[in-house]
């Protein structure tokens, strides 16, 4: 991150300028899906661009995104609502195209940016989804973290093997 992105941020976290707003924008992939979809709620579709300096085209589209669970606990949840209200249907047959029983997870990627520099994203969260649900016009995602730290290492600290612990326990 720059200098001039830093000043950028904490200008606007500090002073809320009405001219600025933050704007958020999900990216949902993949790899039985036809493309990426990259979504942001402005009123027209456009362009931005993302942290490796590549040219997204961004749908408008309505969503919301929240932040569930409390801010000391690790395992932070999104939850992602997109509105699903098109003729076509296209994203419902488009996450149809996965297999059930396939193990590889929807990875949706969440930017945002200030709405006077969309050459940058202020923040990038990878996150893969846990699960997807269905209402009437409405999909909501539930997405966290990958969890790169659940294979064990098989090595069990007990007392009788490390008596040395009590002191520490």
């Amino acid at each position: 991150m720059s200098l001039d992105v830093e000043a950028a941020l904490r200008e606007f976290l500090a002073s809320a300028p009405q001219t600025k707003y933050m704007i958020e924008v999900i990216s949902i992939s993949h790899s039985n899906l036809t493309q990426t979809y990259h979504l942001w709620r402005e009123p027209v579709d456009g362009a931005v661009v993302d942290e490796d300096s590549n040219t997204l085209i961004v749908r408008s589209t309505n969503f919301q995104v929240g932040l569930a669970g409390s801010p000391d606990n690790l395992d932070q949840k999104f939850t992602i609502s997109i509105d699903t209200t098109d003729a076509e249907n296209v994203l419902r047959k488009e996450l149809d195209r996965i297999p059930l029983d396939t193990t590889e997870k929807i990875i949706i990627t969440y930017r945002a940016y200030l709405s006077d520099d969309l050459t940058e994203p202020q923040a990038v969260q990878r996150l893969q989804a846990e699960s997807i649900s269905y209402n009437r016009g409405t999909a909501t995602i539930s997405a966290v973290a990958r969890k790169l730290n659940v294979l064990k290492t098989g090595e069990l600290y007990t007392f009788n093997r490390f008596p040395m612990l009590r002191g520490f326990l």
